[in-house]
């Protein structure tokens, strides 16, 4: 299936019908297309075809407005602000088998449990030592 291209416009028309206005866009003395009609709007996919948004501006039910939009490296935008997604969230519980590479850096503590669930704090000094304390 082709896709249907905006036709050139040569002595583009508009014009008033016996119906009332009309907004006829593309076509020629012997062929013109129209867009509003009493019945609605009829528009043509390609009518489209160079429509450029630089924002959307939305508001939330109690009047808060949003603009979405994009930089120049495609990262969203949220008022201006880069949208970074939430990564970090508290008390987050990650199941699975995790592999990870490279450095993995925890600060805070660490605790492991044993098989039967028993919890352990285990820390480091400075000399590299490895304790793991029975958490009471």
């Amino acid at each position: 299936m082709s896709q249907q291209v905006r036709p050139t416009i040569t002595d583009g028309k508009t014009g008033v019908g016996n119906f009332g206005v009309a907004v006829m866009p593309d076509g020629t003395a012997d062929s013109l297309r129209t867009v509003i009609k009493p019945d609605g709007f009829h528009f043509e996919a390609y009518d489209f075809d160079d429509l450029t948004l630089p924002s959307l501006k939305l508001q939330s039910p109690i009047g808060s407005e949003y603009t979405i939009s994009f930089n120049d490296n495609g990262s969203l935008l949220i008022n201006g602000v880069k949208y970074t997604a939430p990564t970090n969230q508290d008390d987050e519980v990650i199941k699975g088998n995790k592999n990870y590479e490279g450095q993995t850096k925890l600060s805070g503590g660490l605790q492991l449990l044993s098989p039967n669930g028993t919890v352990f704090n285990v820390t480091v000094d400075d000399d590299g030592k490895l304790t793991a304390v029975k958490e009471e």
